[in-house]
């Protein structure tokens, strides 16, 4: 067996579900690192039942979006052991709204307490936003290291993209939770868009329902969290404009530029509302729309590139270049190589399952989704499953 230092370093990243956030955040970068530099070997796995072979063979341990009981076992044992942990965080989980899909979990007092131990106490604190990055560091005295997310893996056979036909679709590719603020912002707009244009656009609507969406005729296809099935479906709409509201609030500010790359890397004209992050990263009248959240501005935006095709083209095409550019797994290796430097270089100690003490599993799984939710709250989610009424979360 060749010493430690002369391997690739072991990462394994784990998670409670592959949600995009672990996908892109966290495996495709060190999947990457993995790929093309040969720095280290990557396994992933679910925080819920993480294998004792894949934390004895691990030297650092990623926790994506850190927070449950289960988690901060999974810090204190893997420390025991001697290896490094990072926890990764693409969102303030301290401050989840309740209204969010993942507000019923985030908002619980024992899982806030969780994530500032898990901030506290990991070797590394990755972020994807250094406005993120700023705000732990002032709330619990810990540097985080910006580690900047890559635009979403092309898929097999996958082309760049091809001049839209009539009628021009104007969509919203994204999470069920921004419905209620493309009504409030968008609705009207969106009506007399319709109105004026008539069998000239299209809308569809992907994650959020808005009550807009039925009032335009709009095609709506519910959250898919499996992440090549959501990208297939995103390539096969062929989007022309691409609509990204955002209101200018404390949580929202500490969130990642998703928007825009996954509407640049489909050639979208988008249409951003002007506040962090988007007006961090999108160029307006070039690579995107930027709007005041108001709607008198939206419906000049969504006019103007209906209008004229040309701009709309070049707004597509010019953001599929940046993305490229500057989000692209090879423009971003040097980048993550230097980052995370300190995990990469981390070898532990040898160690054997059999010396991994963890209580995982579905047992332990329900006991800590007691302790998170409380028995009422526990019970409601409960029969909520066994009746269909509850999703995945």
């Amino acid at each position: 067996m060749p010493p430690a230092q002369d391997r690739p370093a072991r990462v394994l990243a784990l998670c409670e579900g592959p949600i995009p956030s672990a996908v892109l955040g966290v495996h495709a970068v060190f999947g990457a690192l993995a790929e093309k530099t040969g720095l280290c070997e990557l396994r992933t796995g679910s925080s819920v039942s993480p294998s004792t072979r894949d934390v004895a063979w691990a030297d650092s341990l990623v926790l994506v979006r850190g927070a449950s009981p289960a988690e901060r076992r999974l810090l204190i044992e893997s420390r025991r052991l001697g290896k490094r942990v990072a926890t990764y965080l693409d969102d303030d989980l301290e401050r989840v709204p309740g209204t969010a899909r993942s507000g019923y979990f985030f908002t619980s007092d024992e899982v806030r307490r969780n994530v500032a131990f898990i901030v506290e106490e990991a070797d590394d604190v990755l972020v994807c936003s250094d406005r993120l990055g700023e705000e732990l560091r002032r709330r619990h005295g810990r540097p985080a290291l910006r580690i900047l997310q890559p635009r979403p893996a092309r898929l097999a056979g996958e082309t760049a993209p091809r001049p839209h036909d009539q009628p021009l679709r104007i969509g919203f590719l994204g999470s069920v939770d921004h419905a209620s603020y493309i009504d409030e912002l968008l609705g009207d707009v969106l009506r007399q868009v319709k109105r004026e244009h008539g069998r000239n656009v299209d809308f569809v609507f992907c994650g959020a329902e808005p009550v807009v969406a039925a009032d335009v005729g709009a095609r709506r296809f519910g959250f898919e969290p499996d992440f090549e099935a959501w990208r297939r479906r995103a390539l096969d709409l062929r989007v022309a404009i691409g609509l990204a509201p955002l209101p200018d609030g404390d949580f929202q500010r500490f969130k990642y530029w998703n928007k825009y790359l996954e509407y640049g890397s489909l050639g979208i004209a988008g249409v951003y509302s002007d506040v962090p992050p988007h007006a961090d990263v999108v160029r307006d009248g070039a690579t995107g729309i930027l709007c005041a959240n108001e709607p008198a501005a939206w419906q000049a935006a969504l006019d103007r590139l209906l209008a004229e095709p040309a701009l709309r083209q070049r707004i597509g095409h010019a953001a599929y270049l940046d993305v490229e550019a500057r989000f692209a797994v090879g423009a971003l290796v040097p980048h993550w190589k230097t980052t995370l430097g300190a995990l990469l270089a981390h070898r532990a100690p040898e160690c054997w399952p059999e010396q991994v003490r963890l209580r995982s599993g579905s047992f332990w799984h329900a006991l800590d989704r007691l302790a998170v939710y409380g028995p009422l709250r526990f019970a409601e989610r409960a029969l909520g499953r066994l009746t269909g009424r509850l999703g995945p979360g």
